[in-house]
Parts: C-alpha cells; sequence; structure tokens
C-alpha cells in the first residue's frame, strides 16, 4: 500500500454516477487507507453521492487511515450541511 492516493469527486457527487464512483473508490482503497479526495469541481452532490463518501470515511477510519479534502467546493459543504453529513465526512475543520 502506499502512504496516499488521491482521488478526484468530479463535477457530479449523484446517483447517477454513484456506482461508478463506488468501484473507482475501491481501487483507491485497495492503494491506501489514506485519501485524499479532490472536490472543488463538484457543482452538484445528492444524498447518494454524499451516503457513499460517508460510507468511505468509515471503512477508511476502520483501517486506521483518514480521508484529506483538498478544496472542497461550496456545493459540497453545503450540500453536507444540509443533510447533516458534515462530520461523517470529516468535513467540520476544512
Amino acid at each position: 500500500m502506499t502512504n496516499r492516493t488521491s482521488f478526484s469527486c468530479g463535477e457530479n457527487l449523484d446517483i447517477a454516477h454513484a456506482n461508478s464512483m463506488h468501484q473507482r473508490l475501491q481501487k483507491s482503497l485497495q492503494k491506501s487507507a489514506v485519501i485524499e479526495l479532490k472536490a472543488d469541481k463538484v457543482s452538484k452532490a445528492d444524498t447518494a453521492g454524499l451516503q457513499l463518501l460517508a460510507a468511505l470515511a468509515i471503512e477508511v477510519t476502520r483501517r486506521g487511515g483518514h480521508l484529506i479534502w483538498k478544496k472542497p467546493s461550496d456545493t459540497l459543504l453545503t450540500t453536507a450541511q444540509q443533510l447533516g453529513l458534515s462530520q461523517a465526512l470529516m468535513l467540520e475543520n476544512t
């Protein structure tokens, strides 16, 4: 395993992209338990997309790793706050 792997969240964190994102996240988890999420381009986020990232946060923590947020967009931060997922996504101090 490497020290850290980067993952681009892209523009859409939504149900339409959840399956492909899940597959890409699984590959990232195989590489490292420390995942840097590049989220500066997120312009659309919904419950399904953020639930997937919350599940990732749980798994990363279980493996002794952590998430590193790289410039989360205002859309992502606002949606996570509205859904009450900021803490679960480890976004509170970003």
